[in-house]
């Protein structure tokens, strides 16, 4: 009777494996989470598909195992049983790496695992990144982050954002003083992730940058990064040819943080803050011991400092101006700042507030500003004046006519969404001075 029982399933596994490769009950769309979908018992490796050595068959190279070790270098892996669909090898590519969820297959060599259920079993990888869903809320992760964490990630509670990830984009605005004409300049640098580079036996995700709105003309800048369990990050200058870390996410409160050549700086709390899409994020509040506390900025996980976030060493260097506007993860606007207020702020252009004619003597205060705008005038002009509020992108917002000899003008900006301003001073149509206001909640 065992003989008989054996001799059934020897004869359905052949059966099985003739079948086509597409015919399965359940054909995709493979879009289901990594934790949700690698049930328990699995043998989780990293794997290179060797060849394809029938439809529903194939070798693969055990490149590394991640859990529940395989023991041998190369195994055959089975990808279609014709019936509740497993996974389909056509889905796979010759040469291609991926993260392969396996479980042995009963009645074959101990050297042959399956692919089994209609739940996604395999996430490619691509530049060391491991693509697809993780976990809820969290797409493609640095392939080390996943080998280093999986036994949170297999349960869903590991809960630590991938800062280094290419589906990951920041505007940061940033501005300055011309001295050479007198002249302010505001513009937006997007950041995003690419390509990687190996220094020091390490390899480091390479910072690309552009000014272009369209996000065309990227170029690599001479920074790239890495990332450790833990919330850990570090950064690879190319100018110095070393590593600093630059964030540690397992901060607690009075912590020090100490940058080599800085000012130490230290944690003064730690809560969350909730991004556009219902997440939380593990938040730290970053001060300096010879500045209030009101002058704190503030770290968030996966996405960096709202001030310099490339280089958070420094955020408290009054010259050093590089502000995040917006942060988007899969093109998804999921944080602004308060500098913003709202998403037509997140791409701000250049906007140039001419040097004034000191013939006047005006002055704008408070600023930053949150209710009211008071322009005054210590030498008043013999003419009348035209005094304009322009927005980021050049749009007037107020605009008054002063008469002649006026000493004082306001405006009530406490409607107005938080964000960089200008005030223009013209006379007879001719612009001749300007500021800039950084307006507040």
């Amino acid at each position: 009777m065992k003989n008989t029982a054996i001799g059934w399933i020897t004869a359905i596994f052949l059966l099985l494996q003739t079948m086509p490769a597409h015919s399965c009950s359940c054909g995709g769309p493979y879009n289901t989470v990594f934790c949700q979908s690698v049930s328990a018992g699995r043998h989780i490796i990293r794997g290179e598909l060797v060849e394809r050595t029938h439809p529903s068959f194939a070798r693969v190279a055990v490149l590394e195992n991640i859990d529940r070790d395989v023991s041998y270098d190369t195994i055959t892996i089975m990808g279609q049983d014709g019936v509740n669909c497993g996974e389909s090898l056509y889905l796979l590519s010759e040469g291609a790496e991926y993260v392969l969820a396996l479980i042995p297959l009963t009645g074959a060599g101990p050297d042959t695992l399956m692919l089994l259920g209609c739940s996604k079993n395999f996430y490619p990888i691509e530049n060391e990144m491991v693509l697809g869903q993780i976990i809820p809320g969290l797409s493609n992760m640095p392939y080390e982050t996943l080998r280093d964490n999986i036994a949170g990630i297999l349960s869903c509670t590991f809960a630590g954002p991938s800062f280094i990830s290419e589906a990951n984009r920041w505007n940061l605005l940033f501005g300055g003083f011309d001295f050479t004409n007198g002249n302010i300049y505001m513009y937006t640098m997007i950041y995003e992730f690419r390509d990687t580079i190996v220094r020091n036996g390490r390899i480091y995700k390479r910072l690309w940058s552009t000014q272009d709105s369209l996000l065309m003309g990227f170029e690599p800048t001479q920074e790239a990064f890495r990332e450790e369990a833990g919330g850990k990050v570090y950064r690879y200058s190319e100018y110095v040819g070393e590593e600093m870390l630059i964030y540690d996410f397992a901060l607690v409160p009075g912590d020090e943080i100490q940058f080599e050549g800085y000012l130490n700086y230290y944690v003064e709390a730690v809560d969350s803050v909730q991004l556009a899409d219902g997440s939380r994020r593990k938040r730290l509040k970053i001060a300096l011991e010879a500045l209030p506390s009101s002058d704190a900025v503030f770290w968030i996980e996966g996405l960096g400092s709202e001030v310099n976030t490339f280089m958070p060493e420094n955020a408290f260097i009054i010259d050093a101006y590089a502000h995040l506007l917006c942060f988007y993860q899969e093109e998804e606007l999921l944080h602004i700042t308060q500098l913003v207020g709202s998403a037509a702020g997140c791409y701000q252009f250049l906007v140039d507030a001419e040097a004034e004619d000191t013939a006047f003597g005006w002055e704008v205060f408070p600023n930053p500003a949150t209710d009211m705008l008071s322009i005054v005038f210590r030498r008043p002009a013999a003419g009348p004046l035209h005094l304009r509020l322009l927005n980021p992108l050049g749009q007037v917002v107020k605009a008054q006519r002063l008469p002649a000899f006026a000493e004082r003008a306001s405006w009530d900006v406490a409607g107005l969404a938080p964000g960089v301003y200008f005030v223009e001073l013209l006379e007879e149509g001719k612009r001749v001075g300007g500021r800039k206001v950084v307006k507040r909640y």
